[in-house]
C-alpha cells in the first residue's frame, strides 16, 4: 500500500482510538533501551535485566534451535536455560545511528540509535520431533518453547501469517489470542513484518505485541516491501532480529520430510536470477532424498492475485512445471491485504495478507484471467493453520474472532 493511503489510515484509526479499544495499550517493558543517551537528549531506558526485545527461536533443525534476543546493556547475562541445563551465547554488537518514531502514535515506544548487543545461543542435542521451554537467566520471566523439526514422516504442524501490523489496532492481537493457542510447531511469515509507513508502529512497539507468536515456537521469515522502508531497517532491524547467518534474504528450512523455501520478492524471483537459480536446484535435489515428501514455498508479492496488488504471472508459468515436477504443492504469499485461494496447474496458491495491515480490495483485479481458477477469497483478518500428515497437507484460514473462514486438503503424491 503507498504511504500516504497508510497516513490516511492511520489518521483514522487514531480519531477511532479515542473512542474505541481498537489500539492496544502501550507496551509495560521498556523496549527503546540502550546506552548513554542520543542527540536528541533523549533518556535511553534500559530494564535491570538487560534484556530489551525477545527472546524468540530461529534456525530450527531436527537436533537444535537458536534462541535470539536483543540486550541494551554489554554485561547482560547470556545464558538460556532449558530443563536445567545452561546454554551459552554469542553476542554481536549493533550501534544504531537513527532515531524512528510513529508520527501518529505517541504510545508507540521510538526505535532509538544507541549500541545493542544481540544475543544468540543454540539449543543442541535435542532429539528430532521434541518441544521444550526455555528461559534466559538474565531475566528467567521471558522465555518460550520451541520445536525442533519432524522426523521423517513425521506430522508438521505450522501456521503461517504475512502483513502483521499490531499497533494498527487490535486485529493482530485477536488473531494470534485464536491460533497461538492451537500449538504449531512454529511459524512461517510471508512477509511485511512491520509497518514505519502506518505511522502508528514502531519495532520497539512490535515486539512486545507479537510475543506471544514469537514464544510459541521457530519462526521463520520472508522479506516484504515494508522491511525497507527506513535507512537502517533491512540489514539493522529485519535482517538481525530474523536473517540467517550472512544476511542472505532467501533461505530454507525441514522438517518432517517437508522443505520450505522463502524467497526475497524485492530482488528478482526469475528463474535465472540468483535465488530462482538456487531455488531450482534445491527443489530438484532434496526431491530426491531419502525421505522426502513435499516442498512448500512463500514469499511476499504474490504470483497471482485478483485483489488491488500487481500479480508475477510471468514467474508462475515459468515456475509451474519444476513446481510439479518436483511435488511441490502449495504456494504461500502476501502483499495482498486478504485473503484468496487458488487451484492452478495443479498447485495451490493461498494469499494470507491478513495479518493485521489495513484490508484491501480483494476483488480489484478480478478481470484477471486466472481469477476464473480462484476458489475462495475474502477481506478479513486471519492467520492460516497447516498440518502435513500422511500424504495430505490440511489448511485452515482462522479469523480474528476464531472463526475457520475456509478450509481445504491439498493433496501430495
Amino acid at each position: 500500500m503507498r504511504a500516504w493511503a497508510w497516513i490516511a489510515a492511520g489518521l483514522v484509526v487514531v480519531l477511532a482510538v479515542a473512542c474505541s479499544e481498537s489500539a492496544p495499550p502501550a507496551a509495560s517493558d521498556p523496549q527503546d533501551a540502550g546506552e548513554g543517551t542520543t542527540e536528541e537528549g533523549d533518556a535511553i531506558v534500559c530494564p535491570p535485566s538487560g534484556v530489551s526485545k525477545g527472546p524468540w527461536t530461529v534456525g530450527m533443525t531436527r537436533t537444535s534451535v537458536r534462541v535470539r534476543w536483543e540486550a541494551c546493556r554489554k554485561d547482560a547475562k547470556g545464558d538460556v536455560v532449558v530443563d536445567g541445563k545452561a546454554f551459552p551465547s554469542t553476542t554481536t554488537e549493533v550501534v544504531l545511528t537513527q532515531k524512528y518514531v510513529a508520527a501518529f502514535n505517541k504510545s508507540a515506544p521510538p526505535d532509538l540509535p544507541g549500541t545493542y548487543f544481540m544475543h544468540e545461543a543454540t539449543i543442541d542435542g535435542m532429539a528430532a520431533g521434541t518441544c521444550a521451554t526455555y528461559a534466559l537467566a538474565a531475566d528467567p520471566a521471558r522465555g518460550g518453547r520451541f520445536c525442533t523439526a519432524q522426523p521423517d514422516g513425521g506430522k508438521v504442524h505450522f501456521l503461517a501469517i504475512a502483513d502483521t501490523n499490531p499497533l494498527l489496532g487490535s486485529a493482530t492481537s485477536r488473531v494470534l489470542s485464536h491460533v497461538v493457542p492451537l500449538g504449531a510447531d512454529f511459524t512461517i511469515h510471508a512477509g511485511d513484518i512491520q509497518y514505519y509507513d502506518s505511522g502508528l508502529e514502531t519495532w520497539a512497539g512490535w515486539f512486545p505485541v507479537m510475543q506471544p507468536l514469537l514464544a510459541n515456537g521457530v519462526i521463520t521469515a520472508a522479506i516484504g516491501n515494508h522491511e525497507s522502508e527506513k535507512e537502517e531497517e533491512l540489514a539493522k532491524y529485519a535482517l538481525r532480529f530474523f536473517g540467517e547467518p550472512g544476511q542472505r534474504t532467501f533461505h530454507e528450512t525441514e522438517s518432517g520430510g517437508v522443505h520450505f523455501f522463502a524467497l526475497d520478492t524485492e530482488a528478482s524471483i526469475a528463474p535465472e536470477s540468483e535465488q530462482g537459480t538456487w531455488l531450482l536446484a534445491r527443489l530438484a535435489e532434496v526431491s530426491q532424498s531419502p525421505g522426502y515428501r513435499t516442498s512448500i514455498v512463500f514469499f511476499h508479492k504474490p504470483l497471482v492475485t485478483c485483489g488491488d496488488t500487481n500479480q508475477d504471472d510471468a514467474s508462475r508459468n515459468r515456475y509451474a512445471p519444476a513446481f510439479v515436477q518436483n511435488k511441490v504443492r502449495l504456494v504461500v504469499q502476501g502483499h495482498m491485504h486478504g485473503y484468496e485461494r487458488f487451484e492452478l496447474d495443479g498447485i495451490t496458491y493461498v494469499t494470507t495478507g491478513g495479518g493485521g495491515g489495513a484490508l484491501g480490495k480483494v476483488d480489484e483485479n478480478v478481470s484477471r484471467a486466472e481469477c476464473a481458477s480462484r476458489k475462495a477469497s475474502g477481506a478479513f483478518f486471519h492467520a492460516m493453520d497447516f498440518t502435513v500428515e500422511g500424504g495430505e497437507i490440511r489448511a485452515r484460514a482462522v479469523d480474528d474472532l476464531g472463526a475457520i473462514r475456509d478450509s481445504f486438503t491439498v493433496t501430495v503424491p
